[in-house]
């Protein structure tokens, strides 16, 4: 009838708009009587159509994610019969500030400049000291009271998704290799400035190299490459599905060894599972708390539930697994199964780096996670697998005999005599 394309597809194109705009009025009454409620949504579609009316945050293969009010969403459910699931918001795995600064003032200003594209200008001063270099939960790791500096990591890439990092930071600066933000749509910006904090704390456990002068915080694994990804906003909030995008970043365009996640919540997210599983299959260690909502059995957040992935408990430095840490669901029967803590690490009362080049105490999974991230950083061999049986070989056991519901397989201690020299393979 109508022989010309472009007059067909503007017939077309009204004709949708007016099914569109005749039904978001129906569903803003309609909508009081579902359960659906404004928020972020997996939209099962690849339609251009349907993403240029509401938006993409990210695509995935399984379709892509909106942010969509509650008409949009029964729109889409009633008028255009898609599919459309909620996407989970996580938070960050952190309990409340201990200390607000570390106390050692210096009394000059640092002038650090950092450009990831250019030459990285180390800072010339300091704004702070840490009351002490070494934590003591790397003192504890490393069976050692008189360690004064870390090493270990070197050419290893740990991807950081949490709240971005503070990437002038003096013990952090020459770390950084790639630094992202996946919380502003479907394109990653060239930035990840942390204005929460909580990444750039469990970046200084990770690989704190104690800074041009030396005297600054020593992670584990000091000499490993960081790549910052954003995935968390200031408030510590975090939608899963920026979280699965950073992740299929840092599995298909970064040469990613090892993934420490600092989030976790209550709800699985699909998006999420199969970014995880990608990982997996793709010889990628994946490393999160198990979450801070102990100690009730079971309580294990999402996604450190999920099999293969190593989930880490909080204990504090007396060896005991902290209240508020969530345990799992298994009683040293050594069934494997979802829900699950694999291991525990230091985690309460931890100084570590905090942004404007200072430091601070912080409590928490992401904490003792980070830790673990680190020993695995240090002990990584070219293979998940393996690694994570070496994990194992290094795990003390403390608690109820055996692979229990709060400490997993025990808390990881270094062995003095693979401490010296660069860790391969273990007995």
């Amino acid at each position: 009838m109508y022989k010309k394309p472009q007059l067909r597809f503007f017939l077309v194109l009204t004709a949708f708009l007016a099914v569109f705009l005749v039904s978001s009025n129906i569903a803003l009454a309609a909508s009081k009587n579902t359960n659906f409620e404004s928020g972020r949504y997996l939209i099962a579609t690849k339609s251009y159509f349907i993403k240029s009316l509401f938006g993409v945050q990210h695509e995935f293969d399984s379709g892509f994610t909106a942010d969509l009010t509650t008409g949009e969403v029964w729109t889409l459910g009633k008028i255009f019969k898609v599919n459309v699931t909620s996407v989970p918001l996580y938070k960050i795995n952190s309990t409340d500030v201990v200390d607000t600064v570390s106390a050692n003032v210096v009394s000059a200003v640092s002038e650090t400049v950092v450009s990831l594209q250019k030459d990285v200008q180390k800072p010339k001063f300091r704004n702070v000291l840490p009351t002490n270099g070494i934590t003591w939960g790397a003192s504890k790791i490393y069976s050692d009271n008189s360690l004064i500096s870390t090493f270990g990591g070197k050419e290893i890439n740990v991807a950081i998704l949490d709240t971005g990092v503070s990437a002038s930071h003096p013990d952090l600066v020459s770390n950084i290799k790639d630094c992202k933000d996946f919380t502003r749509g479907s394109v990653p910006r060239s930035a990840c400035e942390d204005k929460n904090g909580h990444g750039t704390h469990v970046a200084g456990i990770i690989a704190g190299n104690g800074g041009f002068d030396t005297k600054g915080v020593w992670g584990i694994a000091s000499e490993a490459n960081l790549l910052v990804y954003k995935v968390c906003r200031n408030d510590g909030t975090c939608w899963a599905d920026d979280v699965a995008s950073a992740l299929d970043y840092a599995i298909t365009t970064s040469k990613t060894n090892i993934v420490f996640i600092g989030l976790g919540g209550n709800n699985e997210s699909s998006v999420l599972k199969n970014s995880i599983d990608s990982a997996l299959n793709k010889n990628v260690l994946v490393i999160t708390g198990v979450g801070n909502d102990g100690p009730d059995k079971a309580s294990i957040d999402w996604p450190a539930a999920y099999k293969n992935i190593v989930s880490v408990g909080a204990l504090t430095e007396d060896g005991i697994v902290a209240t508020w840490s969530s345990r799992g669901v298994n009683d040293g029967d050594y069934i494997k199964e979802e829900r699950e803590i694999s291991f525990v690490a230091p985690g309460v009362n931890v100084e570590s780096t905090w942004v404007d080049g200072s430091y601070r105490f912080l409590s928490g999974t992401s904490m003792a996670a980070a830790y673990v991230a680190g020993i695995a950083t240090k002990i990584w061999n070219g293979s998940a697998t393996s690694t994570l049986v070496n994990l194992e070989k290094l795990s003390q056991d403390i608690g109820l005999l055996g692979d229990d519901n709060a400490t997993g397989f025990g808390m990881l201690v270094l062995p003095k005599s693979k401490i010296e020299t660069p860790i391969t393979s273990l007995p």
